[in-house]
């Protein structure tokens, strides 16, 4: 759930980025809110005299970047001095910063494998497909047999994901039905047949829909949920868009897919000269 994010602090009239993300920040309030919503993306490098020297000077925090300057070489956690930044204002209840806090120390005792799995879906959702998709890999050449099979789905589901939003579309069919041999979930096999439906007609969709054990009406499901995307193009995933412009394609209406692949087109090029850097 989102948060609307009041703001009566001090706006910044240079923004600190989040390099990883490209998140510009310009006021206290909305420090905190990123740190709440994204410290698995947070590193303890990304804490340093640039982050101090903006909340001193553009945010006038002087204490707050002082005592941040002393603790930096006193604790190994990151997640212990963004609690201080919680800390230093009211965005938050003290309950919700203690939420927070037991919420960091669970994740301290997660795995490897479950830490870079958080890292990777905070990537996937703003978007860094590219760097997404790299740490998806490495999770998948590190794991071992007695990983739980459902964890393993969902690595392979949400790689899935990324390989299609960066229009590959083989690995991207590969990854999401290995994800459902994995985790049995139909979300899983549900993107395998948007990909499928990407490079067959319609006959050949209904046909992969019965071989897997579906029928007539699961498939029209599937053709009702692609059309039912009201949303404005340039606003939605590229997978959304994919999905939107399979059902203008297997609907006859060449005009609209061609469309919208040119603007899925534009925005990856775009998208891949951001990641790349």
């Amino acid at each position: 759930m989102s948060k609307v994010i009041l703001c009566t602090s001090k706006t910044a009239d240079t923004p600190f980025t989040f390099l990883n993300t490209k998140v510009e920040i310009y006021t206290y309030e909305e420090l905190c809110f990123y740190i709440f919503n994204n410290t698995v993306l947070i590193s303890k490098s990304v804490l340093s005299d640039k982050l101090f020297n903006f909340i001193r000077d553009e945010l006038g925090m002087e204490e707050l970047a002082d005592k941040l300057m002393g603790l930096m070489n006193k604790t190994a956690y990151a997640q212990d001095l963004l609690i201080e930044i919680l800390n230093a204002g009211d965005y938050y209840t003290p309950e919700e910063i203690k939420t927070y806090a037991a919420a960091w120390q669970k994740y301290r005792k997660l795995s490897p494998l479950q830490r870079a799995k958080l890292k990777a879906d905070g990537y996937l959702a703003y978007r860094r497909y590219i760097k997404a998709a790299t740490l998806y890999d490495e999770i998948l050449d590190d794991i071992g047999d007695d990983e739980d099979v459902t964890f393993l789905g969902n690595v392979y589901h949400n790689r899935a994901v990324a390989a299609a939003n960066n229009m590959d579309l083989d690995d991207a069919k590969k990854f999401f039905l290995k994800a459902y041999e994995y985790n049995n979930n139909m979300e899983s096999l549900k993107g395998y047949f948007y990909i499928v439906a990407t490079r067959e007609d319609t006959s050949t969709l209904r046909e992969e829909i019965r071989v897997r054990g579906l029928d007539d009406k699961y498939f029209e499901e599937i053709m009702a949920e692609i059309g039912d995307s009201k949303a404005d193009v340039q606003e939605m995933t590229i997978f959304a868009m994919l999905q939107r412009a399979v059902y203008n394609r297997l609907n006859k209406d060449m005009t609209d897919y061609d469309k919208r692949m040119d603007i899925i087109l534009a925005q990856l090029k775009d998208e891949f000269r951001e990641q790349s850097i």
